[in-house]
C-alpha cells in the first residue's frame, strides 16, 4: 500500500503550479520535478489522478501524449506515462 499523503501532495503541488503556468511559462516537466522534488524514492499513492484530471494532462504533456480510448488493457498508459513518471523521481 503506496504512501496516499505524498501522492495528494505531489498532486496538490504540482495543479497548483500549473494553474499559474501561463505566468510563470513553466513546462510540465519543471512543474513535476518541483512537485516530486522532496518525494524521491517514496512509495506514493495517487489514487485517479494519473488517470484523469489536470495531473494527469502534466504527465500527458511532460511524458507525451496518450489515448485512452486506444488502450483497452491500460499497458500504454503504464509504459509511455506512469513507468518514466516512476522512474524520473525515482518513485517505487
Amino acid at each position: 500500500m503506496g504512501n496516499h499523503d505524498a501522492g495528494r501532495a505531489m498532486v496538490a503541488t504540482a495543479c497548483a503550479l500549473a494553474d499559474q503556468q501561463e505566468k510563470t511559462g513553466q513546462t510540465a516537466l519543471e512543474i513535476l520535478d518541483i512537485a516530486c522534488a522532496d518525494f524521491r524514492g517514496c512509495d506514493a499513492e495517487f489514487d485517479d489522478a494519473t488517470w484523469e484530471g489536470p495531473f494527469h494532462e502534466l504527465l500527458q504533456e511532460a511524458f507525451g501524449p496518450y489515448d485512452k480510448s486506444t488502450d483497452e488493457d491500460g499497458e500504454v498508459f503504464y509504459t509511455k506515462l506512469i513507468e518514466p513518471f516512476s522512474e524520473r523521481y525515482g518513485l517505487t
